[in-house]
Formats: structure tokens, sequence, C-alpha cells
């Protein structure tokens, strides 16, 4: 991992370097909007990679590190240049931070351009069709979170196995499908309007700017008109309908 610092130090110094390096991101650093960068070097790479030297450095000490650690990382020791895991999009993928705090009126989920490597920190979908994104971000969803996910102190804890492959949702047309994605880009565009902030301070239930807040109440009709056409009345009766 590097910092932004370190990055740019590494490529002052070694101007290649830059063909090994990603942008990385996990929780923390997607809502905080914190700049991270990790070394992504494939298997044809290797030769010249390690001709840098803090970059052979790095290698040769994840080496160490895995072989003395236990079975699974002794295997993985002979590829010490790589990531264990190493999923990437073709297209693009949504981040899910794997906690989030409980005083926000929703999960702050995102798109993410394909190049930036997701740690273990956050969930990850690849290749979504676009009104995924909205039917995650919604009020609905987040209710089902709460209901059947785990905590991390007070915070909410996104489980795929808990919360994503659980959830109730009706199979629903190309129409509707072109609907969630219109309010699922509506609402990346408030967020646009917003850039000097982080995604931690818009999604403040204090602080959230009333257009934001709008586009997502509009995303909430939207995906509950999936479900049924009457309006739901409250929290409660929406958990109902869904258990």
């Amino acid at each position: 991992m590097l910092t932004d610092e370190e990055k740019n130090d590494l490529i002052n110094k070694y101007p290649d370097a830059k063909n090994y390096i990603r942008e990385t991101t996990g929780g923390k650093e997607y809502l905080y909007d914190i700049k991270r960068w990790c070394l992504w070097i494939e298997d044809s790479e290797l030769t010249e990679a390690i001709k840098i030297a803090p970059i052979k450095s790095k290698i040769d000490a994840c080496y160490q590190f895995r072989i003395k650690g236990g079975d699974v990382a002794r295997t993985l020791a002979n590829r010490a240049h790589q990531f264990r895991y190493r999923h990437l999009p073709v297209q693009n993928q949504i981040i899910i931070p794997q906690t989030t705090s409980e005083n926000r009126n929703y999960i702050p989920f995102g798109f993410l351009k394909k190049e930036i490597v997701i740690q273990q920190s956050a969930q990850v979908i690849y290749d979504p069709e676009p009104f995924v994104l909205g039917i995650l971000s919604s009020k609905i969803h987040l209710l089902w979170v709460i209901a059947v996910g785990g905590k991390q102190e007070s915070r909410i804890r996104y489980s795929p196995s808990n919360c994503y492959t659980t959830f109730p949702f009706p199979p629903i047309n190309e129409t509707q499908k072109q609907e969630l994605t219109r309010y699922t880009f509506h609402i990346i565009e408030e967020r646009e309007k917003h850039s000097e902030k982080t995604l931690a301070q818009l999604y403040d239930s204090d602080e959230m700017p009333a257009g934001l807040l709008e586009a997502h109440h509009q995303l909430d009709f939207a995906v509950e008109r999936c479900y049924r056409s009457k309006p739901f009345a409250s929290d409660e009766e929406r958990l109902e309908y869904l258990f």
C-alpha cells in the first residue's frame, strides 16, 4: 500500500513505476475520500518490475511475511507480487462499505471505475446493471440491512450473505429498470454538485443537502412501486411486507 506522498515519491525517482501502480480503496477511504495506492503487477511484468529497487523490496517483504504465515499464506508465497484475490470488473463496479454509521439515512453505495482495486474492508459487485445501485441505495433496502445484518459496535455491518442475497425483490421489466436507472443517476448528479464534501459529510443525517435527500426520496418511491402500487404507510409496514 502507498500513500499519495509515497506514490509520488516513487514515481519521481523511478518513472517506470507508474506502470505498476493502481488506485485502491476500502470502506473508509471511499467514504472519507482518502487516496491510497497499491502495486498491481501481472506475471508478465514481474521481470521488469523487480528492476525497481523499492518494488523489489516490497515483494521480498511480502514473500517473507507469507512464507512464515499459515497454510494459505504459504501457498501464496510463490506469487508475492500479487494480492490473493485478483478479481477485476470489465466495465464498472459497485462498492459497498462493509461498515457504515447508524446515523445515516442511507448507505452511500457508489460506482467506481474498473481500474480501482477494492480492498477487503468493502464489498463489491462486478459489472452490475446500473439499476442495481438504485435498489441498494433505497430506504427499504436499508431497513432490511438493519433488520438482518450485523453490527460493529453500533455501526451497521453489511454482509453479502445476510443482506444482499436474502433481500426480497420482485422481478421487474425493462421499463422499471430504466426508471430506477434514471433516479440512480439523479442521485449521482446531486452528489457531484457537492464535490468539495466527502460522502461521509454528504450522508450525515443532519447535513444531507436538500437536493440529494429529495433525489433519494424519488428513488424510494420508484423502488417501492416495484413491490406494489399502494404506498407504504410506515417502516414497520415495509419490513412486514418484506418478511
